[in-house]
């Protein structure tokens, strides 16, 4: 035992020995670092600093569909506050020195912070009615576990205390730099991500930040591909517009090559088209030296400009159709009695390739400029006229009596009427004790006589279509109304920008916890009841009516290229949904009356001395405060249908006088002046030399 003992005791005194000289040399080793050669290691530290520096990729541009430039970019100024240390109180000053430069020169930041910006405060949370900001407010005071009686004045002054904002400045002052640092926070700024302050910043400013920059050390500036709309407000709701990221989409992206700093689509083609049209972006990667200022790029990647887009758009026809609904929509306003269209206010037209289901034209009034839609909105979400809607495709109206159309397909092919059967109307339809009024009798206590299905389009009889929707029933009526894409999605690339709409029917009324009545079969016959449809779902629907019942997939793009590679990326093919069966006798009897419309019947004004012979059907559906919606669908030429429109003015009073507008694209279609590459590019019609 005795022996052992001095075993281990030598074994721990030769590790102490051991333990004692290491811990000797790794002080003797740290003294010459840090003692001796601690200067000169100093230097070199503090001579280099490795730095990444991002390069911007530009998107792709967007361009109609003879490749005019719709959307393209421009080099802009950049700004953003980088984190160099963790000086709260120096960051503080830069913020609202920065604030104050941008105020005067009426540069856009954000600043979503739901507090007022001048004393005494009080909550402002964002939303387009009482609800809406309720529920903000909620959603903030539960995010933040607050308790739910806190007043603005106690979140100020947590939020002076969480981002160390000192007494020495003002209620405002301190609520201005609270705003920005609150943004900061949502957008994770830290050392390696800097905040975005402002976007496409002038060059004055840009000279102001680097006279002053002990005024404003932390901030940077750098060059970056800024979207540019080549023709002001064209096609604002369908081209869409983009803005920075969000925590939540970057959160779902970030794996997907995007930064915090990224901007992205946020409506429309830009959305929808985002995968093609973003580049990748490139790196410099460089050696900094601190005293000297030099940089040497060590290290570099080029950045892969994203892909060009190719609408199914039509820049002329896109510009016509806008022109020409808000001419008509103000024309008719100004020069209505009241009733019938004094109020007109707002609109929607489309125009579709009838035979590939290509958009040829999509417009919505009144619109905004998707260049100034942050400096605008606040204006553009308090706008009665509610401008940011998309009224083509998100828009939902009652189609009146261009749903008739559809009530005699589903009746001549169901074997109720045939195009050989007249019936004599009377002014008053009488069904289960219950009087329905006919169009002519409300204005002259007349009747339209002993007529056929062709004529009863003509003459838009209400008679005719409540007798053809007592003997079919709501069934076929529904069934071909969906199968003519009425109350479907069209397939439009905007997916989630795009209403469904219903068919009138009892499963609509049961959705509704609402009671479906026999007689209520008669007002979805001629377009009334609980229908409601988009312009878009409508324009399909007589283009799938015109080519003889085939249903296109409504579609925007045309084709990508790739601007890398000087390649095609995809080229977008006609898309069938399906096939609507219409025997060639009905469908002739149907679109004779649509003629019949235009040479003779409701829209003979518009089209008496239009040289191309076309199809039609008004419609006025009543709305329950001031005048009905006026409507209109066509197709041109009647005898080779080559495009469908359809136009919506919301209380423009009579379909009537919604034909104008698609006289006006007809003409522009048709004898627009087609330029030479134009023509080249791509026939623009087969009546064209």
């Amino acid at each position: 035992m005795e022996e052992r003992d001095k075993k281990i005791k030598k074994r721990c005194t030769v590790l102490y020995v051991l333990i004692c000289m290491l811990t000797v040399l790794a002080i003797s080793r740290l003294f010459y670092l840090q003692i001796v050669e601690g200067e000169n290691y100093r230097a070199v530290s503090d001579s280099r600093l490795a730095r990444s520096i991002p390069i911007k990729a530009p998107r792709g541009d967007i361009l109609d569909r003879y490749g005019r430039p719709l959307v393209t970019n421009r080099v802009g100024y950049t700004v953003a506050i980088a984190k160099i240390n963790d000086d709260k109180a120096a960051l503080n000053r830069v913020i609202l020195n920065m604030v104050n430069l941008c105020n005067e020169k009426d540069i856009e930041y954000d600043d979503t912070f739901p507090i007022t910006k001048s004393s005494p405060f009080a909550f402002n949370f964002a939303g387009a009615d009482e609800e809406a900001r309720q529920t903000a407010a909620q959603q903030f005071i539960t995010e933040k576990k607050y308790n739910a009686d806190i007043t603005p004045e106690e979140v100020m002054e947590k939020y002076k205390k969480k981002y160390n904002i000192s007494e020495e400045y003002t209620d405002e002052e301190a609520r201005t730099i609270a705003g920005i640092r609150y943004e900061m926070e949502k957008r994770n700024f830290s050392s390696n991500n800097p905040y975005v302050f402002a976007a496409d910043v002038d060059i004055q400013t840009i000279t102001t930040i680097k006279e002053k920059h002990d005024q404003f050390f932390c901030v940077t500036v750098y060059n970056e591909p800024i979207r540019e709309y080549t023709s002001g407000t064209l096609a604002a709701h369908i081209l869409g517009r983009v803005g920075i990221i969000n925590r939540e989409e970057y959160a779902q992206l970030k794996d997907k090559g995007y930064g915090m700093n990224d901007y992205l689509g946020k409506q429309g083609a830009e959305k929808a088209f985002e995968s093609y049209l973003k580049g990748a972006d490139g790196t410099n990667s460089v050696e900094r030296k601190i005293r000297e200022g030099e940089t040497e790029i060590v290290y570099s990647r080029n950045p892969v400009p994203g892909n060009s887009v190719m609408l199914t758009i039509d820049k002329d026809l896109q510009q016509k159709t806008e022109e020409s609904l808000a001419t008509h929509i103000q024309k008719i306003a100004a020069t209505s009695k009241r009733g019938s269209g004094h109020d007109a206010c707002a609109g929607a037209a489309v125009a579709i390739d009838l035979n590939s289901g290509e958009l040829l034209s999509i417009a919505s009034y009144p619109t905004y400029d998707p260049a100034r839609f942050n400096d605008d909105y606040s204006k553009l979400l308090q706008d009665p006229n509610t401008p940011m809607l998309n009224r083509a495709i998100n828009g939902t109206y009652e189609p009146g009596s261009t749903f008739k159309l559809c009530t005699a397909v589903a009746a001549l092919e169901g074997g109720y009427t045939t195009p050989d059967e007249y019936i004599t109307t009377k002014g008053v339809y009488n069904y289960l004790g219950h009087d329905f009024m006919c169009n002519i009798y409300r204005t002259s206590r007349g009747n339209h006589g002993t007529i056929n299905v062709s004529q009863a389009i003509q003459y838009s009889c209400n008679y005719f279509f409540f007798e053809m929707g007592r003997r079919s029933g709501i069934e076929p009526i529904e069934s071909y109304a969906k199968q003519f894409g009425l109350g479907e999605y069209t397939g439009i690339e905007l997916a989630d920008e795009e209403a469904k709409g219903q068919v009138a029917g009892p499963e609509v009324r049961k959705k509704n916890n609402r009671e479906w009545y026999p007689g209520d079969v008669l007002q979805a016959a001629i377009g009334q009841s609980d229908s409601l449809f988009t312009p878009l779902q409508i324009a399909n629907y007589v283009a799938t009516l015109a080519n003889g019942g085939t249903h296109y997939e409504a579609h925007l793009l045309k084709s990508v290229k790739s601007n890398s590679e000087d390649a095609m990326v995809e080229t977008v093919a006609p898309k069938i949904k399906n096939q609507v069966s219409i025997e060639k006798q009905n469908l002739d009897a149907v679109l004779n009356g649509m003629q019949l419309v235009t040479a003779e019947g409701t829209a003979r004004a518009a089209f008496a001395d239009f040289p191309i012979k076309t199809g039609g059907k008004t419609g006025s559906a009543q709305v329950s405060r001031g005048s009905s919606n006026g409507i209109y669908v066509g197709y041109a030429p009647y005898d080779n249908p080559q495009i469908a429109v359809a136009v919506v003015i919301e209380h423009g009073g009579s379909g009537g006088n919604a034909s104008y507008i698609a006289r006006d694209i007809f003409e522009e279609y048709f004898f627009g002046n087609a330029t030479q590459e134009k023509a080249q590019a791509e026939p623009k019609n087969t009546l064209l030399p």
